[in-house]
């Protein structure tokens, strides 16, 4: 990344080194990092990141309004619905690596 670059990840917070983030800020290879999520158990950006100047950290909430949580109820009933078929279902990664659907002939 370039110096001016700003890392954000609003993904999952074990995606990313904080340490090595923290190293890349103090050092001043990038300009600045955004985050919503973090590596602690309630995936909360670290306090440490968070009171950095340059770093812009809020609670990862999106996943939390009725029309997410309803988004999310449906898909997995639909991948449900799927396995229980004998299909993979789409949008499924590495599906050729999942040796447990051979139990369901997939």
């Amino acid at each position: 990344m370039v110096a001016s670059a700003y890392f954000i990840n609003v993904s999952r917070g074990n995606l990313v080194d904080e340490a090595a983030l923290e190293r890349a800020l103090d050092q001043r290879r990038i300009a600045g990092a955004a985050m919503d999520v973090g590596r602690a158990p309630d995936q909360r950006p670290s306090p440490r990141l968070a009171r950095r100047p340059d770093v812009i950290a809020t609670p990862h909430i999106a996943g939390l309004t009725p029309e997410a949580a309803e988004h999310q109820a449906f898909d997995t009933v639909k991948q449900v619905r799927e396995l229980l078929a004998g299909r993979v279902p789409p949008g499924a990664q590495n599906a050729s690596a999942a040796h447990r659907l051979a139990r369901l002939r997939m």
